[in-house]
Parts: C-alpha cells; structure tokens; sequence
C-alpha cells in the first residue's frame, strides 16, 4: 500500500511541476518585457501572483490563512517566514497582495527560464562569498528605501529536518536594526506533508490545505549584537509557535 501512495506522489509532483513549466512557458514573453524595466515590476508582480493561483487551482492546493500584513500604506516590511517547501514561493505571492521582492540564493540565477525572476526584479545572494553577500544585502537595503517590501527565509534554504527550523541567519535581522523595519514572521504549517523536497519514494506529495499564520510584527528596539539576538529568537519563537 506504501508503494501505490508513494507512486501517486511522484505521479502528483510530475503532474504539478508540468503545470509550473507549462504555465511559464506560456507567460515567458510577457515576464520578458515585465521584469528586466524596473518601471514595469508591478505589473510583472501582477502577473506572478497571476501565475501562481492558476498553479495552486490546477495541483489541487488550497490555503488558508490565518492574520494579516497591516494595511499601513506608509511601512514597509521584512517578511521571514519558514522554508519547508518550493510551495512556500507560490503560496507568498497568492497570499500577499502587496507588492515584494525575494533574497534567494545564488543558485536560482542558473535554472533555465525560471532565472528571469532572478535577473534584475528579484535579489541573488551568493552566501559562500562573503563579499558578494555584503552587496546583496545593501542592494536589498536600497530597495527597501525605495519602498519595496522584501521576503528573506532566514533558515536560508529548505532543511532535511522540516518542519524543525534550521538556525536562522542574521541578514534579515541586520537589515531590519540598519532600516529600522518591522519583521513579519510567517509559519507555514503544511507545506512540507503536500510537497517535501525529495525525489524519494517514501516523499510526501499530494494535494491538499495549506495552513498560513501571519504573526504580528516585531519591531527593532536598540542598536547592538544584542539587539539582532533578540529580534532573530522572537521571530524564530513566533514561526515555530505553529509548528508540529
């Protein structure tokens, strides 16, 4: 009986990234245009969100989502929320409406047509250089300036150990202290039993209800190495406040 289950995962996750492929292959003209001019970064975020409600509906995900961002036109924000699944990436932008921007990792920038959200919208960050890093992150700073809200997963990438959280990392923590910029911890409870990151058998894929928690803001205090101490536990307390 395991084996039929495990089948059908593999079956679904086939199922599911043909529906990614097919839609981007459809949409790639438009992100053409729509991402590399920085004037038309809303529209193309528009029409990611777009994209990404059609992939939910068609792979049978459906969320839920428990709190809100504030509706402060006037602030922006740092989200931060868990890595347990590629579904964490669709479901940010089905559930937030206000336009943002991701920190991901350098690798991103080498997939082949899915690079184009990486090459002048988004931000890449090449950890293993800590140069590089640097910059990436005082170009985030600058776009947060400008307005952009702006989403950082601070365990960095998705964990073996999911849903149990990675150690956080302080760029996140250090750009909202730099900015004086709210953190906004969001907990997704379900991604990693609907599409785990594996190939194995034994992996966990099926459609199924996404749990999203929205918590509320923590806001930076003081200046120092205490002060990113504390800011990185209380998000990282809040995120796992929902976790199994």
């Amino acid at each position: 009986m395991k084996w039929i289950r495990g089948l059908l995962g593999l079956v679904w996750k086939l199922y599911f990234l043909a529906v990614v492929f097919i839609t981007l292959i459809i949409l790639y003209p438009v992100y053409l245009i729509l991402l590399n001019d920085e004037k038309y970064f809303h529209k193309g975020f528009r029409l990611i969100r777009i994209q990404a409600k059609i992939i939910l509906f068609f792979v049978g995900v459906r969320k839920k989502v428990f709190g809100s961002i504030p509706n402060d036109a006037s602030t922006n924000y740092l989200i931060c929320p868990n890595h347990s699944s590629y579904l964490d990436i669709l479901l940010l932008y089905a559930s937030f409406p206000n336009y943002f921007i991701f920190l991901g990792k350098k690798e991103l920038g080498n997939v082949p047509v899915f690079n184009i959200f990486f090459k002048k919208m988004n931000i890449l960050v090449d950890r293993k250089n800590a140069m590089a890093a640097h910059q990436s992150l005082i170009k985030a700073c600058e776009r947060m300036e400008k307005g952009s809200n702006l989403v950082i997963f601070p365990e960095g990438t998705i964990p073996d150990s999911a849903p149990k959280l990675k150690a956080f990392k302080n760029g996140a923590f250090r750009i909202s202290i730099q900015l004086n910029i709210p953190i906004i911890p969001v907990t997704f409870k379900d991604n990693y039993r609907l599409l785990e990151d594996s190939w194995k058998l034994s992996s966990k894929s099926k459609p199924g209800l996404s749990r999203i928690y929205i918590h509320e803001p923590v806001y930076p205090n003081v200046e120092g190495k205490s002060e990113l101490l504390t800011l990185r536990q209380i998000t990282k307390d809040r995120i796992a406040s929902k976790l199994d």
